[in-house]
């Protein structure tokens, strides 16, 4: 029979204190920890009824993600040319999911609203290299000549390799996807 030291009986009964578990949170007190969670989903979202100025303001001063990225959603589901602008500025917002938002709605717009203003973005030295970026992925998009030769541009001259990897990356897809029409061509 083995019979305990004062120092065993101290090392069991600190390691009782350590797996016990700690008492539940009061309601009430998890204010703090809530607010680090994330955003928290408005009763009201924006959407496409919605007028294109309000949606624009939302985009440029909305603290909630979830409100600038439904009311980018809403402003490319509007369309028209006085949306181009509004999505512009939303490229630059510190959320991806925003201007991931953004990109794929300027692309939905179509080449005639907003190729010229994708190739100023990107020639653009003062705009953030983000934003040149998503313009050469919006430009990518366009698949049309005109966008190539400003892709090629960029992706031979930008002093940036995010800008230059974005290029090249839109060049590469565009001939991925007029692969396959060449193949047909050879076949006939």
């Amino acid at each position: 029979m083995e019979f305990m030291t004062e120092g065993k009986k101290e090392k069991m009964t600190k390691k009782k204190e350590k797996k016990e578990k700690p008492a539940a949170v009061p309601l009430g007190e998890t204010e703090a920890i809530d607010s680090l969670a994330g955003p928290q989903v408005p009763e009201d979202l924006p959407d496409a009824t919605w007028a294109v100025g309000k949606l624009a303001e939302i985009v440029a001063k909305e603290g909630n993600m979830l409100l600038r990225a439904n009311a980018v959603n809403a402003l490319a589901k509007k369309g028209g040319s006085e949306v181009v602008e509004p999505l512009v500025s939303a490229l630059k917002d510190p959320e991806d999911i925003v201007k991931a938002n953004a990109m794929v709605g300027l692309a939905a717009l179509g080449r005639d609203l907003v190729q010229k203003r994708m190739a100023e973005l990107l020639a653009d030295k003062e705009a953030s290299e983000e934003i040149r970026g998503g313009a050469a992925w919006v430009l990518g998009e366009m698949m049309d000549e005109e966008s190539l030769s400003i892709l090629t541009r960029a992706a031979e001259e930008d002093e940036s390799a995010f800008v230059r990897v974005h290029a090249k990356a839109s060049i590469l897809a565009y001939e991925q996807a007029k692969a396959p029409a060449k193949k047909e061509d050879e076949k006939k």
